[in-house]
């Protein structure tokens, strides 16, 4: 027999359960992690685009493969070059009257040239002595074209003793090194496309006889940055 008698369990007051409890939401990062999520974002989409333009270079690079331009000196003429006796501050001029036709060689089958500006210069001893402008042009594939410069007149050089008795030697020989350099702009052009500017520079070895034939034509060492 059961001697426990049930009684009825009375319902413990409000205040048993304490505080309700709320579910708040979770607090905003702080400011400075947004600023490195986003960083992060923008490094990101800065390595992709970087890798899909590598990708696009390389691909025109495979379809067009550009190469540089050709540039030769086939004929020159020296008629006179002259260096006068050092004045008495030491100074020695030089009298000139150089021609050079300058070829300039297209290789590529599918990119075109642009030279926006060109120039040539000329070099005895290291002094320059000559400036020529030459026009500017387009130039289509596999195409050559020629640009005449012309060299006159008298310029102050700083050549010393030693360059005044070199200068004897090669009068005595009847032969001139001249270094005659070629700069400019240039763009390429891939079908529709063209290309920033590069700068041209281009050094050409020229021997050339004094007042008679017989000159050697000479290829150009070109590059373009």
């Amino acid at each position: 027999m059961n001697h426990n008698p049930q009684y009825p369990q009375p319902n413990p007051p409000a205040s048993y359960y304490g505080q309700p409890v709320y579910a708040y939401p979770a607090p905003p990062p702080p400011p400075h992690d947004q600023f490195r999520r986003l960083l992060a974002i923008l490094i990101r989409a800065f390595i992709i685009s970087c890798a899909i333009i590598g990708l696009v270079v390389l691909i025109l690079w495979l379809i067009y493969r550009p190469q540089k331009m050709k540039i030769s000196v086939p004929a020159a003429s020296l008629r006179s070059f002259n260096l006068s006796a050092a004045d008495s501050g030491g100074n020695r001029f030089l009298s000139f009257d150089l021609s050079a036709n300058i070829s300039f060689r297209n290789p590529n089958k599918r990119v075109g040239i642009y030279y926006d500006w060109i120039e040539a210069q000329a070099f005895y001893d290291g002094e320059r002595f000559g400036w020529a402008g030459l026009p500017g042009f387009y130039q289509g594939r596999k195409e050559t074209a020629s640009a005449p410069a012309e060299f006159h007149g008298r310029s102050a050089v700083a050549i010393g003793d030693r360059g005044a008795e070199e200068f004897q030697t090669d009068n005595a020989a009847g032969v001139f090194p001249v270094d005659l350099w070629v700069f400019g702009r240039v763009r390429y052009k891939f079908g529709s496309a063209v290309t920033r500017r590069y700068l041209l520079r281009a050094r050409c070895d020229l021997r050339l006889p004094l007042a008679k034939g017989g000159f050697n034509p000479a290829d150009c060492d070109v590059s373009d940055l």
